[in-house]
């Protein structure tokens, strides 16, 4: 996916609060994009990526954002109207990456669970057909009473 360079660099005196946190929330949303790649290439590297603990990953990091996010806009931006829109455009290009990444993330999901799926049904056939058919042996292996009174 593509990173954006921040446009902040250089930012003193003033600025300088926001410029910190415009670099936290951008490192954040880059953390999250690079998560989320290595989220989607594990469905092609690994047999079982493990969802469970993908989930939670992305959880921690998008409270991270949100809180970081919800502190820059009430605190922060009231006080530098003169660059709102332009931040809030950056901010909103990354965040339309990580939507599309979302997007392709649940994609993969949902294949999966349905190949899942599949897979536990074609256990369960063949599981029935075997039964279906039984064995000799197991007919033979099946515990039998035996009457001690005669």
């Amino acid at each position: 996916m593509r990173f954006i360079p921040s446009p902040f660099d250089g930012i003193t005196g003033a600025g300088l609060n926001m410029h910190k946190d415009i670099n936290h929330i951008t490192g954040i949303l880059d953390t999250i994009n690079q998560m989320q790649t290595a989220h989607i290439q594990s469905f092609e590297t690994e047999l079982m990526p493990d969802l469970a603990s993908q989930l939670t990953q992305r959880k921690i990091q998008f409270d991270e954002l949100k809180i970081s996010f919800d502190l820059f806009i009430s605190s922060i931006l009231p006080h530098h109207t003169d660059n709102k829109e332009f931040i809030v455009a950056e901010f909103l290009e990354r965040i339309n990456v990580l939507l599309e990444q979302n997007k392709t993330l649940e994609k993969k999901i949902k294949n999966y669970k349905y190949g899942l799926q599949e897979s536990i049904k074609e256990i369960s056939r063949g599981r029935k057909a075997i039964g279906f058919y039984g064995s000799p042996s197991s007919s033979i292996n099946k515990p039998r009473a035996i009457n001690l009174t005669n």
